[in-house]
């Protein structure tokens, strides 16, 4: 009978244990940005944020702009993002939500002349690259901010969207903001 009280006793401090590793220890922090294409509707900027850590994270900011040229400066655009289903910017350990960037108004000819020139036979466009900057605080209230280039627009000199090449559709915003924290 000695023998049961020592395992049951042995048995409860390693679940105990095991318990306490799970919760405590075993944090996982990943968030991704994943791109979601839509045929002919590249106008808006679609994408997922994935949450697949161990614990919620939350977003603080999202906002979309056009790098120029050089790469020394960007454009932020006059947006609305949406975000999943309703205003919470709280994303559940192991869940994903949609984003949309949407641009309230047209852009001037001042910034289309800062894009990238490629002429084509007929056609002048400006190219630049958008990127995605976020903001969000994880569980262990540490602030990180990450960057994913999700695309190549190309404006005409009329300011007009004529042109859209997807970049890499998978970005690891905190393998990112590490990268960008060193800069």
């Amino acid at each position: 009978m000695q023998y049961v009280s020592i395992f049951i006793s042995v048995l409860a401090l390693s679940l105990s244990a095991f318990t306490f590793y799970w919760v405590q220890i075993r944090i996982k922090n990943e968030l991704h940005l994943v791109r979601i294409d839509s045929l002919g509707d590249f106008r808006i900027p679609s994408f997922a944020l994935i949450n697949s850590g161990t614990r919620d994270i939350l977003i603080t900011s999202i906002a979309g702009r056009f790098i120029h040229a050089e790469g020394h400066s960007a454009t932020y655009p006059n947006q609305y993002v949406d975000i999943g289903e309703g205003h919470s910017m709280l994303i559940k350990a192991g869940t994903s939500v949609p984003c949309k960037i949407n641009f309230l108004e047209e852009l001037d000819e001042s910034f289309v002349m800062q894009g990238k020139l490629r002429k084509n036979v007929n056609t002048v466009f400006y190219d630049f690259v958008f990127e995605v900057v976020i903001d969000w605080v994880d569980s262990l209230a540490q602030s990180h901010k990450g960057r994913a280039q999700i695309a190549t627009y190309g404006f005409s000199e009329d300011r007009e969207i004529r042109s859209f090449a997807p970049l890499e559709a998978k970005h690891d915003l905190y393998e990112n903001s590490k990268i960008h924290k060193s800069m």
